[in-house]
């Protein structure tokens, strides 16, 4: 178990990098290289596991013989707001306290973790724009206790099966949607087959499929061929009509596959990499790196206002920038993991022992 976690927790590194990318470098810096690629696995990571979670905890709950539903509810609602709720609403209070333009104009999308949708009909914020993986998230972790401990299980898989297929048919109409959303893709209807196949991939393995099955790795390799041809051509300016909409689903079943393969563990210089203490440490800060490295540009402008003279813009003075703003981040969330994250495990361990 312990090896397995630690190349998922390599992968949250990766993952974190692309996604610092996408907010640090300059579009035409990136090119068509898909730097969110991270913040999409992060996404459906989370089905994996917090379903993963409510499976083992229903298995439990029915063989107590005892009503235990109402109990487990409100026992994992206070186990994941303390892990999750506690730094986020540090991050949130930083962004205020920065001057965050959308945060402080809007506060109470953010409060109530609704500013995917205070987004997806205003447009991207400065500085706050990653919070809206997290008010999905957030959603998700409400609605999905009640899918899991209260669906019958024979009617479990489609249930998965067509909450994931909501995503693609949903994007089929994203042009019709374009006229009342700036950002349709933000809305909650979009991510379901992220975390619905994420979802899917646990129920399967819970039920007994081996995460080492060779047919979790082609379908994986697969997928991931068929969403980089559609990338491409999508960047290239020749969308496919239909198959454009399942673009991200094959993203998603190529990520499962990747879960499944750091999860019995991969070999060699892979290992090597995603198990090297440098990414784990980055991994293990991963949820706080995420929390505060949209702000760090922000927070580099107050400490550090020379950083924007004209002289930062290029080449090694350019390099030294990012090096503030991953100094800033790193800062923060080592924080957030030692004043928030690490008291709050301590917490949650506490309460798994004494049900």
């Amino acid at each position: 178990m312990a090896g397995r976690a630690t190349q998922i927790d390599g992968l949250r590194a990766f993952g974190m990098l692309g996604v610092a990318c996408v907010h640090w470098l300059p579009r035409e810096t990136r090119g068509w290289v898909p730097f969110e690629l991270g913040l999409f696995f992060f996404l459906v990571l989370t089905g994996y596991l917090i379903t993963g979670v409510l499976l083992r905890e229903r298995d439990r709950g029915e063989a107590s013989g005892v009503a235990w539903r109402a109990y487990g509810l409100k026992n994992f609602q206070v186990r994941r707001g303390l892990r999750i709720l506690a730094p986020y609403y540090a991050a949130a209070a930083f962004a205020l306290l920065l001057g965050a333009r959308d945060i402080r104009e809007a506060w109470g999308w953010y409060l109530t973790h609704t500013s995917n949708l205070h987004m997806a009909a205003h447009g991207w914020a400065d500085f706050t724009s990653h919070f809206w993986t997290l008010a999905v998230q957030q959603q998700f972790y409400v609605l999905w206790p009640f899918v899991i401990w209260w669906v019958p299980r024979r009617a479990m898989v489609p249930l998965l099966v067509g909450f994931s297929a909501v995503a693609p048919a949903f994007r089929l109409f994203d042009t019709e949607l374009a006229g009342r959303f700036v950002l349709p893709d933000l809305l909650p209807f979009a991510a379901c087959d992220y975390l619905g196949l994420g979802s899917l991939l646990a129920l399967a393995v819970h039920r007994g499929l081996p995460l080492s099955h060779p047919g979790l790795r082609r379908a994986g390799v697969a997928a991931f061929l068929a969403y980089a041809a559609l990338y491409g051509l999508d960047q290239a300016g020749h969308p496919v009509p239909v198959l454009r909409a399942f673009q991200q689903t094959f993203l998603t079943v190529a990520c499962c596959g990747l879960i499944a393969a750091a999860s019995v563990g991969f070999r060699g210089w892979r290992a090597l990499l995603l198990e090297h203490p440098a990414i784990q440490h980055l991994g293990k800060l991963s949820y706080g790196l995420y929390l505060f490295h949209n702000l760090a540009p922000l927070a580099a402008g107050w400490i550090c206002p020379w950083l924007w003279n004209g002289r930062f813009e290029h080449g090694l003075g350019f390099a030294a920038r990012l090096g503030v703003f991953a100094l800033i981040s790193w800062a923060l969330a080592w924080v957030s993991w030692r004043m928030l994250e690490v008291p709050a495990q301590g917490v949650k361990a506490r309460m798994a022992r004494n049900p």
